[in-house]
């Protein structure tokens, strides 16, 4: 009977060890299960190769220009990269775990790290907290870029300008290791913001395996010309329309002092020689109307009249006696007149009359020569903005300011 119960007791222990380990093989190969073994195996450093180094394959980028920074020359962007790797020790049996794949942390495994050797500024964030793990320990993650670049635009032909700007992407440290990066798919979105367009972005890699970005931009150049160009232009016209105003009077000095003053107001620093010709040609035609205002008046550039200063420096004040004998004279009263009296006043008067002719001569003779100096001032202004104008497009057309972007 002892013997029977011994027995029965072995053979019910024996059916618990089996139940109980098929229970427990039944709950490990859930979903959830195989994350947790995942992660309590602790795999957070990078796959370990001979040449210590993973290859990365960066399946497709999506591109955005965020701001381009004229005054600073900084240029910013964003970058979308959904990447894969393998690592074979986040791998498992389909037989045991029968799924293709799970999704695990970020934080609980390695992820690469991708550089950009020219930038100021880097903020590297995953979009989304988990990775998603295939069965072949293929790896797929995507992260958002936020980069900041030094890039030396070509200004040279603004706001008619366009340049590139480089991105140099890598995924080694200084020591060699880490990633090895291949750039699959690319393609910009979002492609104008504010003054600037983003015409293409394309990828390449040099002789010595290094990633780059080249990125097109162009300025849209309808706000800089309608807000900057275009007013310089019509100023540079009002002001050679001035020269129909009168010398005399200070309209047209009025005028052109406006026109110096409202140039200055509205100037940038984007077109500085463009602004710096025209208010050069706008002050130099004020100060040409001044002086031929002067000239008109006076017969003299200079701010006083040699000739007449040393005249007056000359000329004696009349003596006390002579203004009390005219007095005198003047209340005898005159009964008589003689001959030679009235052709003395007569020579006077005469004389009086053609001091003024001469004197009105004089002015209509200055007034005569200051207009034709005026003349041809416009003329030369005229010349002086075709010229310019000519070598503008010359410029735009056949000259190219050389850049080396490279230079970081």
């Amino acid at each position: 009977m002892a013997a029977g119960h011994l027995r029965s007791l072995s053979l019910f222990l024996t059916l618990i060890h089996l139940i109980v380990p098929a229970e427990t093989n039944s709950s490990c190969v859930t979903r959830r299960c195989l994350a947790q073994m995942l992660i309590n195996k602790e795999i957070i450093s990078q796959p370990q190769t001979d040449n210590c180094t993973v290859d990365v394959f960066l399946k497709y980028i999506i591109y955005q220009t965020v701001d381009v920074d004229t005054k600073k020359l900084l240029f910013t962007s964003t970058l979308k990269i959904l990447m894969v790797w393998n690592d074979p020790a986040l791998a498992w049996n389909t037989s045991v775990y029968p799924y293709d794949q799970v999704m695990l942390p970020v934080k609980k495994v390695w992820t690469p790290n991708l550089f950009v050797k020219n930038a100021v500024n880097v903020l590297s964030e995953p979009t989304s907290s988990d990775v998603m793990v295939l069965s072949d320990g293929d790896v797929t993650h995507q992260v958002l870029m936020h980069i900041t670049v030094g890039c030396d635009i070509n200004l040279y032909t603004y706001p008619y300008s366009s340049d590139f700007c480089p991105i140099y992407l890598d995924g080694k440290n200084p020591m060699g290791c880490g990633s090895v990066i291949e750039i699959g798919e690319t393609w910009p979105k979002g492609r104008e913001r504010g003054d600037w367009r983003t015409n293409s972005v394309e990828s390449s890699q040099d002789e010595n395996g290094y990633n780059y970005f080249w990125v097109n931009l162009e300025t849209r150049s309808f706000n800089p010309t309608v807000t900057l160009v275009i007013p310089s232009i019509l100023i540079m016209l009002a002001d050679m329309a001035s020269f129909a105003l009168p010398l005399g009077g200070g309209e047209r000095i009025s005028f052109k002092v406006t026109l110096v003053l409202s140039f200055i107001i509205f100037c940038s620093p984007l077109i500085r020689y463009h602004f710096c010709v025209c208010l050069f040609a706008l002050v130099i035609s004020m100060v040409q109307s001044m002086l031929l205002t002067r000239l008109s008046a006076d017969g003299s550039l200079l701010p006083f009249s040699l000739r007449k200063w040393c005249k007056r420096s000359k000329e004696a004040p009349e003596p006390e006696g002579d203004a009390h004998t005219g007095d005198n004279e003047s209340e005898v009263p005159q009964t008589t007149t003689s001959p030679n009296s009235e052709d003395s006043t007569l020579h006077r008067m005469v004389k009086h009359l053609d001091d003024r002719t001469k004197e009105d001569q004089l002015i209509l003779d200055r007034k005569c020569f200051a207009k034709k100096l005026d003349k041809i001032c416009f003329w030369i202004y005229v010349g002086i903005f075709i010229i310019y104008c000519a070598a503008i497009m010359y410029m735009f057309a056949f000259y190219e300011c050389e850049v080396d972007h490279l230079e970081f």
